[in-house]
């Protein structure tokens, strides 16, 4: 009897320790995070470059000269693959443990050929008969601004971030329309959306740490905005603009060494912009999604 007396009581002493024992280990880890956070960050830079590779589809109406628009489509109108490789890039400028300033840019470049119009088509006050020929083209460069506050932390090591983003957004949009066979004048097979102004852009994201080699992020983002005046002028017409902008990334990092990364994100991008004064309207239409395969420099 006395004996498991003492047997039971050296076991309660032992769990009583242990747990006393993870007590004191969970709060010094709580303390060493806490103490990092509190040390001046200095100067982080990271520089990331990908090749995405989407499917996706691209048009774009003008309505000009009295006369309305028909959508024309990269991939529904012009028969071209619906699949390519664009680049993206960003820099990231970390000057705290909580703020941090993005910068992007990225670009598509499209070109596409029919031989064969299957209908009517009307671009730029120009109406294009159904069965000539047709060349198309599209060049967007798309810039962006960002400024990041990380909000709140989780976890014994802080490894778990949760964050907002807001800053502007801009693109240079020129598309083409034309035919070998058919000439205009004027240059009306080429239009670019030059009164575009910088538009807001805000979103929510997390980042999630995984030791020292690994680190998960999502985020997603957004624009909505109506009738915002350009204070630009076409044809004697003030021009407003409309945007509807969103983005959604998840992306897998890989550090390779401290300062060298691999990088595997999945991108989702809906960009649709509207310029109108008068009887004129401009609509260019954008969404994507897929893979994008990316290195990453870490400073």
């Amino acid at each position: 009897m006395t004996l498991r007396v003492l047997v039971v009581a050296l076991l309660a002493a032992t769990a009583a320790a242990s747990v006393a024992a993870q007590g004191v280990s969970e709060e010094y880890a709580r303390e060493r995070t806490r103490a990092r956070f509190e040390r001046p960050y200095g100067l982080g830079i990271e520089w990331d470059a990908f090749a995405h590779a989407p499917f996706f589809e691209q048009m774009h109406k003008v309505r000009a000269e009295g006369r309305p628009g028909d959508r024309v489509g990269y991939n529904r109108d012009m028969n071209a693959l619906p699949l390519g490789v664009f680049l993206d890039t960003e820099l990231r400028l970390r000057f705290s443990w909580h703020d941090s300033i993005e910068a992007g840019y990225g670009f598509a470049v499209l070109r596409a050929f029919d031989d064969r119009l299957d209908e009517t088509s009307r671009f730029n006050g120009v109406v294009y008969p159904k069965g000539t020929d047709a060349d198309y083209g599209a060049d967007w460069h798309e810039f962006r601004l960002l400024y990041r506050r990380d909000l709140f932390r989780l976890g014994l090591d802080g490894n778990f971030t949760m964050y907002g983003k807001v800053g502007l957004e801009w693109s240079m949009l020129k598309v083409q329309f034309g035919s070998d066979t058919y000439a205009v004048e004027q240059d009306r097979d080429e239009e670019r959306l030059r009164e575009l102004l910088p538009w807001w852009n805000a979103g929510l994201g997390f980042e999630l740490n995984i030791g020292h080699d690994w680190r998960i992020t999502a985020e997603g983002r957004g624009t909505y905005e109506v009738g915002v005046p350009t204070f630009q002028k076409r044809d004697g017409e003030s021009f407003k603009q409309s945007i509807i902008s969103l983005t959604g990334e998840a992306a897998l990092e890989y550090r390779v060494t401290d300062w060298f990364a691999l990088i595997l994100r999945g991108k989702y991008r809906y960009f649709r912009a509207k310029l109108y004064g008068g009887y004129r309207a401009d609509s260019f239409l954008w969404w994507s999604a897929g893979p994008e395969f990316g290195i990453g420099l870490r400073f």
